[in-house]
Formats: structure tokens, C-alpha cells, sequence
């Protein structure tokens, strides 16, 4: 800039004159000394006045060509001087993240043909939609905290639901403590940590709730908690469906009916009670009732966020924060083993004024990196432990980048049952004792294990398990 001043000055002043500011206004400051900013700004809004008023002063510019100059000099650096002051006025976005419980991707528009999810579907049209997510253990204490820490199972051990993270991570900030320390309005409506595994690190400026809710009333309040004060803010809401025991209300269940849903293949029994044909049919009913409902209140959510305009400078997540769910599959209802159904999860991001919405990225995501996502979208700094996620910035970009080798998932209760998700297959090494190797293309469910028939491919994944997740990276 100032090399730019200073041709400015020996182009189009006299030498005499234009070295010193008191020849404009009777300073005797060097031209030099003086910033950018505080340059233009006063030239403009100060010295050109001045000079015009004063008759003494209007003789410097009744020569046509040296106020011409004049003028060639100045606008250049009152738009240098503008275009910084406007970079400066632009505020940090804001962060809403809104998440639900077992939620595996069941919308309308990760082309699930059953599921009544309207809002949801409205939402994907302005986001980004994230194909191929999965959580790092799928059960939900262990699966929050690598979110909510940023750091994987296989680091900090934490596969259990009574893990208590801070006595075992106790040099890690929270993903909202870290936006809180950061100058952030931090507000919370929902269960978006699981209180079994301790409490939070003074995450939040004010909390409506934390245990987890079924409904708008909350949420509402903390959205005008977060619209009535000046700070940038991150608001977590975080709602209970669907999670069991499912309790839809009518007008969600009325969109589906037992005829829609299979028993074949499913595990008679849930909760220890066993069920028929139609019992487990009945239960899928419920669980995609849950659904719908869900689908309302985020829906609700989006819409007051957007009549108050709080979108404008909002990145907006939807999606799951801790795992899929076992439709009777592998001989469970439930969640906890590294199948495609259990670890993957939807995932659904919106940018402030971005370009870039309403299309699809295949690449393979963890949920793991949402932390260091959300803060290099917002311009923070790296906390105090070592993230070990990879941000997706880029693919906010380029949805169509090459990305991850494989991702990472643990088995829960069990570290070392490690299963490895690469776009082709689904490979589960049970701690030495034997794998298994599925096409995630032909066979989504993992049912069929195919290690036997394809020695080679059980070789090549059993490489890049044991070379680590680093060494997933993309290159």
C-alpha cells in the first residue's frame, strides 16, 4: 500500500508540493507517516472541504491539470480505503446445528421412497446434501464426544456409554466452549452431549435445556435468546426423535401404514419381547413415524429462523449427532457394530449466500470433522488438543472433489473391532480374530459377507485399517 501512495505522489504532485500534508492542510506531517486509511479518510472527508473553503488553499487546484491529478490520486485510494473498511464491517457467522437422535439417513431426498419428510426435503434444496457420513462409534456417548471434541475413539478410547470425557480428556475444549472462548453467544436447546458421559465444560451461555426435547417451545425461546443480543452465536438444538421407544404423534403416523414395511430377515425380538410379522412391521411404522414428526419441528424451526432473517449469516446443519439404527438386521434391534446401517447418518449443510446448494457430495465424511469444519468456515483458531478430523470446507466448494480413502468406525464396548468404509465395501476386522468384507453398492445392509471369496480385497483393506486414518487423507 504504501509503495502505491507513493507512486500515486510522484506521478501527480509537484514535488514541492505534494510531499507534505501541509500543503492541503497545513500540517507538517510526512505524507509517508501517515496510514492508509487515515490517509484517504481525511483527504476526503477533511482536506478537499478545507481546501475549497480556504482561498489561500483553492489556488492549488485552480490549475486544471494538477487538480485533475489531484483527483486521480485520491479515488483510488478512497476506494482502497472503502473496500477495507467494508472487509472489516463483515461479521463472523453465525452456527446452527440442529440434530436428532438414531437417525439414519430416512428423508425423501436421500431417496428413501417410504419416508414423509417435506421439510427436511425443502431445507436439502438450499443445502448441501452429504451422501456418505458415518459416526465413529455407533452408540451415542462415545459417538457425541468425538464430535464434540473432535478427537477419535481410537485416541482417546471412549466407546462406552459411562466414559466420562473430560476426567479423560481433560485438556480438550468442547466444539461450543471453543466458539464460546472465541467471543461467541454460545445457546443450547436439546441433548446434543449425552450427560451420562459427565457433564459439559461451561459450553454454554444459556440453556434451555440439555437432556433432549420433543418439541418447538424451547427452541423457540432460543432463538430469541440468540436474536436479542449483538454477539455472533452458536445455537445447538438437539430432539429426541427417533429415538426409542417411539411415540409418534397420530397426525406423523397417519402417513404410513404396516403394508409399507418388511418383516423378512428382521430379528423377532425387541426389548426382550417378541414380536410377529405384523408387530415388526408395526415398529418400523412407529420409528418412521418419529420421523415425520421430527421432520415438522425442523421445518418450524427453519421457518422462524428464516422470518427473522437469522439465516442470512447462519451456517445451517441438519442431520444425526451420534448414529443410525438396526432395524432387526444382524440379529438386533438397536445400534453398536460397524454395519452401514448403524454408522451412517445424514447430514446436511447450508452456507450464507453460497452458490454452491441443492447438489449432492459422494464423498466420504466422519462425523469427526465437524468440528474442525465449523471453525475454519468461521475463521477460528485450532483449540488446545490436536483435531483429529479433516475439514470439508473444500467440498463445500467442489462437491465433486476426490476425497477420504476410507473412513474409520469402532465397534462399541470394543476398540479394537475396527470396520473400515471405503465407496466400495464395508470391511470389519474383529481384533485379529476374523473380518468381514461387504459390497456397500449390491448389499447396503451388509448382509452378505463376501471375505471368503475375495482374499485380495480383505488383504488391501486389512493395509489401509492397519496404516491408520491418516493415511486416508486425501492427497
Amino acid at each position: 500500500m504504501k509503495s502505491i501512495i507513493k507512486d500515486y505522489i510522484k506521478g501527480y504532485f509537484p514535488k514541492t508540493k505534494a510531499r507534505r500534508f501541509n500543503d492541503l492542510q497545513g500540517t507538517t506531517i510526512p505524507l509517508r507517516a501517515r496510514p492508509l486509511r487515515q490517509f484517504s479518510s481525511c483527504i476526503w472527508r477533511k482536506h478537499l472541504p478545507c481546501a475549497f473553503k480556504s482561498s489561500k488553499r483553492l489556488a492549488y487546484f485552480n490549475e486544471p491539470k494538477l487538480f485533475s491529478k489531484t483527483l486521480l490520486f485520491l479515488l483510488p485510494v478512497l476506494a482502497l480505503s472503502c473496500a477495507e473498511k467494508t472487509a472489516e464491517k463483515a461479521p463472523p457467522p453465525n452456527v446452527i446445528y440442529i440434530c436428532m437422535e438414531d437417525m439414519m439417513p430416512s428423508f425423501g431426498c436421500y431417496g428413501d421412497t417410504i419416508a414423509y419428510t417435506p421439510e427436511i426435503d425443502k431445507f436439502s434444496k438450499e443445502a448441501i446434501l452429504f451422501k456418505d457420513v458415518h459416526c465413529q462409534v455407533a452408540l451415542c456417548t462415545p459417538s457425541r464426544t468425538s464430535v464434540l471434541t473432535g478427537i477419535r475413539p481410537s485416541t482417546s478410547g471412549i466407546v462406552k456409554i459411562d466414559d466420562d470425557w473430560q476426567k479423560i480428556l481433560p485438556n480438550a475444549v468442547s466444539l461450543p466452549r471453543h466458539f464460546k472462548d472465541n467471543g461467541y453467544h454460545t445457546v443450547i436447546a436439546g441433548k446434543i452431549h449425552d450427560y451420562r458421559c459427565g457433564g459439559m465444560d461451561s459450553a454454554y451461555t444459556k440453556e434451555f435445556d440439555i437432556h433432549g426435547i420433543e418439541g418447538n417451545e424451547l427452541p423457540f425461546k432460543a432463538i430469541e435468546e440468540v436474536k436479542n443480543q449483538d454477539k455472533p452465536f452458536f445455537l445447538a438444538i438437539g430432539y429426541s426423535q427417533a429415538h426409542d421407544p417411539w411415540k409418534p404423534n397420530p397426525s406423523a403416523e397417519s402417513h404410513y401404514s404396516n403394508d409399507q414395511f418388511s418383516a423378512e430377515n428382521k430379528h423377532p425380538v425387541y426389548k426382550k419381547q417378541t414380536y410377529d410379522v405384523e408387530g415388526i412391521k408395526n415398529l418400523q411404522k412407529k420409528y418412521y413415524g418419529e420421523i415425520t414428526e421430527v421432520d415438522s419441528l425442523v421445518g418450524g424451526v427453519l421457518s422462524k429462523i428464516k422470518a427473522l432473517g437469522l439465516d442470512k449469516n447462519s451456517i445451517i446443519i441438519v442431520g444425526a449427532m451420534d448414529h443410525g439404527y438396526s432395524f432387526g438386521n444382524h440379529g438386533h434391534w438397536g445400534k453398536g457394530n460397524n454395519y452401514d446401517d448403524e454408522t451412517q447418518v445424514p447430514l446436511l449443510v447450508s452456507l450464507p449466500n453460497h452458490s454452491v446448494k441443492d447438489v449432492e457430495v459422494n464423498g466420504l465424511v466422519e462425523l469427526v470433522d465437524i468440528y474442525p469444519t465449523l471453525i475454519d468456515l468461521c475463521g477460528l483458531p485450532n483449540p488446545t488438543q490436536s483435531l483429529e478430523g479433516l475439514s470439508f470446507k473444500q467440498l463445500l466448494f467442489e462437491p465433486k472433489k476426490a476425497w477420504k480413502k476410507a473412513a474409520f468406525v469402532h465397534r462399541a464396548y470394543a476398540k479394537d473391532i475396527v470396520g473400515i468404509k471405503t465407496k466400495a465395501y464395508t470391511f470389519i476386522d474383529f481384533a485379529g480374530d476374523s473380518v468381514e468384507l461387504f459390497d456397500r453398492v449390491k448389499d447396503p445392509l451388509n448382509l452378505n459377507n463376501i471375505a471368503e471369496a475375495n482374499p485380495e480385497i480383505v488383504q488391501q483393506l486389512q493395509i489401509i485399517k492397519n496404516k491408520g486414518w491418516e493415511k486416508a487423507l486425501p492427497e
